[in-house]
């Protein structure tokens, strides 16, 4: 068992146990500190701006640590190792068992993608209720930046009889000015974050009209359920729980 020597250290991520959960499907089992998988995970780890400096020691995420790491994780995947695992180690495997593995390593390689261009990190200032997907903090941080930032795109592509919600179909009322009807409305990627946040150009075609309330409904939702929630079938659960 490795030692790692590592208090004082911020705890781990869930975008950072997406990384080391992958690296053990890869592998089937823990390898140790002296595998040259772990000296990368180790240096990538370190060199990404998922936390802070002022926040880290000399050992943060050394090869011990991320040894370490990949034990607690095969507890989680085999919990009758006995062994020790966190919330976020053992709900990252009920979100990706390993016959998940596949789905799992698109969302880490869009990590790895975005820690090789530099990407900073930025917490969410929103409530943590609705900013939380399934993903990670860093891919949902991103990805609601880049909502706002096509929203005024997805705007100028609807006329005024286009502005409605594409779930509850609530429109603005037809005698306010424009400028005021579209603050009722944001942009929605319709596709998962890993693919919304990956490497491709994000198109307006792929955003969906949302008033403000379905919008941080549907969030919730993704949330709650763990899981990516697609237009069609949140307009399902809200109008399944109206009629209830």
């Amino acid at each position: 068992m490795p030692i790692t020597k590592g208090q004082g250290n911020p705890d781990w991520t869930r975008d950072e146990t997406v990384l080391a959960l992958s690296l053990l499907y890869k592998h089937g089992k823990p390898v140790d500190r002296h595998h040259p998988d772990v000296h990368a995970l180790s240096r990538l780890l370190r060199e990404a701006t998922i936390h802070p400096p002022a926040d880290r020691n000399e050992r943060f995420r050394n090869p011990d640590g991320v040894a370490l790491k990949l034990q607690n994780l095969f507890s989680a995947v085999d919990p009758n190792r006995g062994l020790s695992s966190s919330k976020t180690d053992r709900a990252l495997v009920e979100d990706y068992p390993p016959e998940k593995a596949a789905d799992l390593e698109r969302l880490a390689s869009t990590i790895r993608d975005l820690i090789g261009r530099a990407e900073q990190f930025q917490p969410s200032s929103e409530d943590d209720e609705s900013a939380f997907f399934v993903e990670g903090e860093w891919l949902t941080t991103r990805h609601r930046r880049r909502e706002r930032k096509l929203r005024t795109k997805v705007l100028a592509r609807r006329t005024e009889q286009q502005l409605r919600c594409e779930i509850c179909a609530f429109s603005a009322p037809r005698h306010l000015d424009r400028f005021v009807q579209e603050s009722y409305f944001e942009a929605h990627h319709t596709i998962p974050l890993a693919e919304a946040e990956g490497t491709r150009l994000t198109r307006v075609s792929d955003m969906a009209l949302l008033c403000a309330c379905c919008h941080r409904v549907i969030h919730k939702l993704m949330s709650s359920k763990r899981r990516w929630i697609g237009i069609e079938e949140a307009r399902t659960l809200l109008v399944s729980a109206s009629e209830t």
